[in-house]
């Protein structure tokens, strides 16, 4: 039984696979297993994974799932003790494994680990180091845009790990669950991480391994797709799992903020198309209340932290 198992998720992505598959193959821990969920694809990915890459297991779909469901399905369909997750757009240093691994097996804390993402084009700039959520809900990505001048080497606690080339606990997964499929795709990783620390599992940077991440390249034909499922996921993800006491403690920061971008958008961009998608997720958000409503009753119960820890670990990059 391998150590780690890799979940890849894939949709039309035979340009892109050599890259990430091959980087795999010169990972200095071997102990593992890879996993390809193809979304339905339509170009030659499958032929190219049965003809080239023997080794990896392919789980197919018949269409496009977005992101949890595939995951999910690779999750399951895995046997490792970690679970690492992994875009098809993304090149790995050959550390990238051992250093996430090593780093959960010296921590027990740590129900996840993320590396060192930056851009693939702009090798010196940063993507992401983590996910930071504030206490009005807003989700910001720490480092992101910055030029990398080593400050940010030290291995440090974040609110949560971008799930495109980050480790997991399979514990972790059994104890709070996997990625919840309502999302489709956008923030099911933050919504994964704030379950995760509302059970006791920290978030763990790890700034020696690297991976370089061609930023968009999985959705660039979606133009105002990200909009939608932006907005929507953003509302999904905060009534699910904020705790009631710290909604009411920054009721008028929260709706404030909310209020004030919704305006700001409506009024001041009223005339663009990217601005009636906005105004769809956000319809669409509120429609799954009963979905929020159900799932925030079962998790606010099953929370093993105080509000106040989970506000002190609130606006901030590391922890």
């Amino acid at each position: 039984m391998p150590r780690v198992s890799v979940v890849i998720p894939n949709l039309n992505g035979e340009h892109l696979l050599p890259m990430a598959l091959d980087t795999l193959r010169t990972q200095t821990f071997a102990d593992f297993e890879t996993i390809v969920v193809d979304n339905g694809s339509r170009d030659g990915s499958l032929k190219l994974l049965k003809e080239k890459y023997h080794d990896v297991r392919i789980v197919p779909l018949d269409r496009n799932y977005g992101f949890a469901y595939p995951v999910n399905r690779g999750i399951e369909a895995s046997k490792g003790e970690f679970v690492c997750l992994l875009n098809n757009d993304i090149e790995l240093d050959p550390r990238w494994m051992e250093e996430l691994l090593g780093a959960l097996e010296k921590n027990p804390d740590p129900g996840s680990a993320g590396p060192k993402l930056m851009r693939y084009h702009e090798r010196e700039r940063i993507n992401v180091l983590g996910i930071r959520v504030n206490r009005d809900g807003h989700v910001e990505i720490v480092g992101a845009g910055e030029h990398d001048r080593g400050q940010y080497n030290e291995e440090r606690f974040v609110f949560g790990v971008n799930a495109g080339a980050s480790m997991y606990r399979r514990a972790m997964f059994d104890d709070v669950g996997l990625f919840d499929e309502v999302f489709f795709a956008s923030f099911e990783d933050v919504d994964l991480a704030f379950r995760a620390q509302l059970a006791g599992y920290k978030a763990l940077y790890v700034p020696r391994a690297v991976g370089y991440h061609m930023v968009g390249a999985t959705i660039k034909k979606k133009r105002y797709r990200p909009t939608y499922l932006n907005n929507r996921n953003s509302t999904l993800f905060f009534w699910k799992n904020m705790p009631g006491e710290l909604i009411r403690k920054n009721f008028g920061g929260i709706m404030g903020r909310r209020a004030g971008a919704f305006l700001t958008r409506v009024l001041k961009n009223f005339w663009k198309l990217r601005t009636l998608y906005y105004l769809r997720g956000t319809v669409a958000g509120y429609l799954r209340m009963p979905h929020v409503m159900k799932e925030r009753r079962q998790i606010q119960k099953a929370r093993r932290v105080s509000p106040e820890y989970i506000e002190s670990i609130l606006d901030r990059d590391f922890l």
